[in-house]
């Protein structure tokens, strides 16, 4: 995606929403945007938003990185809601884990969870990330896969459906020979938060 793009359509979805002035825009990725990237979607954003603040949050399933607990109570792993800190921005948080009602096989990976924070300078506020705020925020997400029976999912729905939509959409369009075109209805639907 070019970033000229990524500011049109940022700006495009925006005017569509009826927000405050001062609102809060939060952009759930599970890919890493370059310094660039979240430049382009900041200026789409304040084009519709001039005194909006933005959090880019990037939601990393894939590390290495396993966190265990040692109680005895547990079979090791880190409970549902749990988190670690990894640094002023970054947190590790369990969204499935120990449960004493569920029995699960395999060590559960926690997900990296790293958040760059974009304040209106003249604002005033405080730059820190309030990490329990954004824990208790992906884990609420983790709870809404309506699709499924399970009430519980280990990603949050903001990056777990846009990936199954970008996966399904590559599939349709291998198929029909590039053929694809979403119904009328679908095409101006915003599909990020």
């Amino acid at each position: 995606m070019t970033l000229d793009h990524y500011e049109k359509l940022v700006a495009s979805t925006l005017q569509k929403l009826k927000l405050s002035k001062r609102a809060t825009i939060c952009f759930h990725y599970s890919a890493r945007f370059g310094r660039l990237d979240r430049e382009a979607i900041l200026r789409g954003a304040r084009s519709v938003y001039p005194d909006c603040e933005v959090v880019f949050v990037w939601i990393n399933t894939h590390h290495p990185i396993r966190v265990f607990d040692e109680r005895a109570e547990t079979d090791g792993s880190l409970a549902r809601g749990r988190y670690a800190i990894g640094s002023k921005n970054q947190i590790y948080l369990s969204t499935t884990g120990h449960n004493p009602y569920r029995k699960m096989q395999g060590m559960p990976q926690v997900l990296e969870v790293n958040v760059y924070h974009k304040q209106i300078a003249n604002r005033g506020t405080s730059s820190t990330i309030d990490n329990k705020a954004v824990a208790q925020q992906i884990l609420s997400l983790t709870k809404l896969n309506w699709a499924s029976t399970d009430s519980l999912c280990a990603e949050p729905i903001t990056t777990k459906y846009a990936k199954d939509i970008a996966y399904l959409t590559a599939a349709f369009q291998r198929q029909g020979q590039g053929n694809f075109k979403l119904h009328s209805a679908l095409e101006h639907t915003p599909w990020f938060i």
